[in-house]
C-alpha cells in the first residue's frame, strides 16, 4: 500500500504575525502586542519585559497591578480574559529588595496565548486584589496570603485557606520558615519532641 505524504506545518514561531507566534507571542519584547500596549498606556508602571524559553514576562509597579490586568482583559486587541494562576516567590537571600514577587498568569482564550505579569512587594506592603476583575482570584490570593503572608488590598474575605484559621506559626513558604515549624512538638506515642532540623537558612 502506497503511503501518503503529509506536509509538515511550519513552526508557529516562524510566523511574522504577532498572534501566530506560539503560545506566548513574539519573543522580542519590542514586537509583543501586550508589551507595546503597556508601555504606551502605563509608561510609569512598566519596569521591564523579559523572555525566557519563549515565555514573555512583564514586570510592572505593584500599585498598578489591578489597572494593568484590567486593561489586558478589556482591551479588544489583547483580551487576556482568563486568570490561570496567582502565586508568589520569596526572593530572600537572592536580592536586596523587594523581598517577594507576585506572579499573575493570564491566558487569552480567543488568541490562545499566555502572558506572565510580575510585581515586586516588600514584606508588609499590600498588593491590589484582582478579585474585582476575576472572581477566580479569590482563592488564589487567599493561598498566597496563607503561604507567604502577602496581603491583597480590597480582597473581600482574606483569611487562611490551607492551614487552620488559628494557625499562629507564620507562613510556611517563606524561605526563613523552620522546616519543622517554630515550636517543638511531640508525636503521638512519644514522650520527647521530634528533633529539630537545622538548615543553612537563618531564623528571623
Amino acid at each position: 500500500m502506497e503511503q501518503q505524504e503529509h506536509p509538515v506545518p511550519a513552526p508557529a514561531s516562524a510566523s511574522r504575525v504577532p498572534w501566530q507566534c506560539g503560545w506566548w507571542g513574539p519573543t522580542d519584547p519590542d514586537q509583543h502586542p501586550a508589551v507595546q500596549a503597556i508601555r504606551e498606556h502605563f509608561p510609569e508602571a512598566f519596569v521591564e519585559a523579559t523572555t525566557f524559553r519563549d515565555e514573555m514576562t512583564i514586570r510592572i509597579q505593584r500599585e498598578a497591578l489591578r489597572n494593568v490586568v484590567a486593561f489586558l482583559r478589556e482591551n479588544p486587541a489583547l483580551r487576556y480574559n482568563h486568570l490561570t494562576d496567582i502565586t508568589a516567590v520569596d526572593m530572600l537571600y537572592l536580592r536586596e529588595a523587594p523581598r517577594f514577587d507576585v506572579v499573575v498568569q493570564l491566558y487569552s482564550i480567543p488568541r490562545r496565548q499566555r502572558l506572565r505579569i510580575k510585581c515586586g512587594v516588600e514584606d508588609g506592603e499590600t498588593v491590589p486584589s484582582l478579585v474585582p476583575i476575576f472572581a477566580g482570584a479569590n482563592w488564589f490570593e487567599r493561598e498566597v496570603f496563607d503561604m507567604f503572608g502577602i496581603v491583597f488590598e480590597g480582597h473581600p474575605d482574606l483569611r487562611r485557606i490551607l492551614l487552620p484559621e488559628d494557625w499562629d506559626e507564620g507562613h510556611p513558604l517563606r524561605k526563613d520558615y523552620p522546616l519543622r515549624g517554630y515550636r517543638d512538638y511531640v508525636q503521638p506515642g512519644y514522650e520527647s519532641p521530634v528533633p529539630r532540623i537545622h538548615g543553612p537558612l537563618r531564623r528571623l
